[in-house]
């Protein structure tokens, strides 16, 4: 059991993901264009195709004074409508929020290559599962052939809730197109991660024990 001081302090940590906009999209090839601030393509193959964002929160302030960050609620609002042409006939979206920074081996979306019966997710090999604050993984497809907003047919949660010494929390946001064709386009959403927490000093040797663990867990963690 962790024996925390009495200062704790709440905080709220707030970061925003810009929109994404594909076009040119082919879900052959395993190309796309994207439009949209920070958005890249992760490829691993054929049927293997990503369109990734990361960025994180600055927690520096806190680990100069010591402090450890202990997460109690975590909110992901969607600003918007996700669209997607028909040929894309089901979409992943994943969110997380880490104690590193997930790189681009780390993202291998396990397509299905067009059938609506698998629902696709992704693989994140080397990562730890204590490294994960916050996971959501959802599954969508279009509400109708003339319809092509995107309609939420799963969704799962994972994530240990970790408390954290690291001078930055992770977010990431990945998006798994599925189907077959080209000169597919879609559009998803901008969001907003909203983190409720406190603050608090803890004893010496389990403080110093979690900064070894946030220095020591990835050499990478804030590239």
């Amino acid at each position: 059991m962790i024996t925390m001081a009495t200062d704790m302090q709440a905080r709220q940590l707030i970061k925003q993901v810009p929109a994404m906009t594909g076009t040119n999209i082919d879900l052959d090839s395993d190309t796309a264009t994207l439009l949209g601030e920070g958005w890249e393509v992760i490829q691993h193959g054929s049927y293997n195709m990503a369109f990734v964002w990361r960025g994180y929160i600055d927690l520096a302030g806190y680990t100069q004074d010591d402090l450890t960050f202990f997460s109690q609620a975590v909110d992901v609002q969607d600003n918007g409508i996700s669209l997607s042409s028909s040929g894309i006939t089901l979409t992943t979206i994943v969110d997380m929020v880490t104690t590193r920074y997930i790189r681009d081996n780390e993202i291998y979306p396990l397509n299905t290559n067009g059938f609506i019966s698998a629902v696709p997710t992704i693989s994140l090999p080397g990562l730890d599962i204590q490294e994960v604050v916050y996971g959501n993984n959802r599954a969508y497809t279009q509400y109708s052939a003339t319809n092509p907003s995107l309609i939420q047919l799963f969704a799962s949660t994972f994530g240990t809730g970790n408390p954290t010494a690291s001078d930055r929390l992770h977010i990431t946001r990945v998006v798994v197109p599925q189907g077959v064709g080209s000169t597919e386009g879609m559009t998803v959403s901008s969001c907003n991660f909203l983190i409720g927490g406190v603050t608090a000093h803890e004893k010496d040797l389990v403080y110093i024990e979690r900064l070894r663990r946030a220095y020591t867990q990835d050499p990478g963690r804030n590239v």
